[in-house]
């Protein structure tokens, strides 16, 4: 690789450090196969793939037991292993630009992690080392999707998992017809795809996206529907745009996007003894949102310093004159 290709890659990498979320190279490709379990440790290890900014990382079992929503299973060390060899597994991409030689990929083959070891010596530990070539890939895509983890070990089906991460990387999809209205379109094979399943039927089909909608509007009041056009052959997913826009009338000094993120950053680092931690988020988000939540800006700014990396400048120039922050 020449020096100008390997200075753009390197390049390309740093500037995605400063928002990756979860990688839509992810949120599209074909791994409906991955177990709920498996997706939610992928979106914990990208986390901390994002605070670090190193393929190479060590995380403590007991952490991954919490983020997992494992606390009160005692095979818990035989789930996780189960999980990341899940994630050894080949993921198929497709459509994205290879920036070591410059060519036009179609779809590749590759797994999310290299090797996973734990050593007698530190059985606490878990080293876990993310493939290279797939931080690669995610490079050339520049949206993301995320889950907060928070919420994302509340769910208990593929399909409310699936469809939510879909309407989160689908929202503001722009729509001719009904601008008010968020819309997608998907066949019944892009769906098994991305669900991990077989079915030949649309009823079969929609009887677990109901399942699926029906946990979203359970856990985060968020109304999705799902309808069947017979002449398309192909399944309509609704929403109305004017849910999300009650954010956009509240107090709160922080971006919009960043909201939940910062739920849970605060509620990470907090020293209090959270019994019921779904509970407690939806309390930490309503106070954020009518601005008062005692410290706020103190939690803010030192997640943008530890997570992203931001110097006191850096973070300075996002402030407005009406103390608000500005996205990045």
């Amino acid at each position: 690789m020449n020096n100008a290709s390997s200075s753009a890659l390197k390049k390309a990498k740093q500037q995605h450090f400063d928002f990756l979320r979860k990688n839509n190279a992810i949120t599209d490709a074909k791994n409906g196969e991955l177990s709920l379990g498996a997706m939610r440790s992928l979106d914990v290890i990208l986390q901390k793939y994002q605070e670090s900014q190193e393929t190479q990382m060590q995380l403590e079992l007991s952490y991954l037991r919490k983020k997992l929503g494992l606390e009160n299973n005692n095979d818990y060390i035989k789930r996780i292993k189960t999980y990341l060899l899940e994630l050894k597994l080949p993921f198929e991409l497709r459509d994205f630009n290879d920036m070591r030689t410059g060519k036009a990929v179609e779809w590749a083959l590759t797994s999310f992690l290299n090797d996973v070891k734990s050593y007698k010596e530190s059985q606490h530990l878990v080293e876990i080392n993310i493939s290279e070539d797939f931080i690669n890939y995610m490079v050339d895509k520049a949206g993301y999707t995320q889950i907060d983890l928070s919420l994302s070990k509340q769910f208990k089906t593929k399909y409310g998992y699936k469809i939510y991460e879909m309407y989160l990387r689908y929202y503001a999809l722009p729509n001719k017809i009904e601008g008010n209205r968020g819309i997608i379109y998907k066949n019944i094979n892009e769906l098994n795809d991305k669900f991990g399943t077989t079915h030949k039927h649309v009823s079969k089909m929609l009887e677990g996206i109901n399942r699926g909608i029906k946990e979203i509007y359970t856990l985060t009041n968020s109304q999705i529907i799902c309808t069947y056009d017979k002449i398309e052959k192909r399944f309509i997913f609704s929403w109305e745009k004017g849910a999300k826009k009650i954010l956009q009338c509240n107090k709160c000094k922080i971006p919009e996007e960043r909201i939940d993120e910062l739920c849970e950053w605060i509620i990470e680092h907090s020293q209090k003894d959270i019994d019921d931690e779904s509970a407690y988020t939806r309390k930490v988000k309503d106070l954020l949102l009518k601005d008062s939540f005692v410290g706020w800006e103190e939690s803010y700014r030192g997640m943008l310093s530890i997570r992203y990396g931001f110097e006191t400048e850096k973070i300075d120039s996002l402030k407005q004159e009406d103390g608000t922050y500005l996205n990045f």
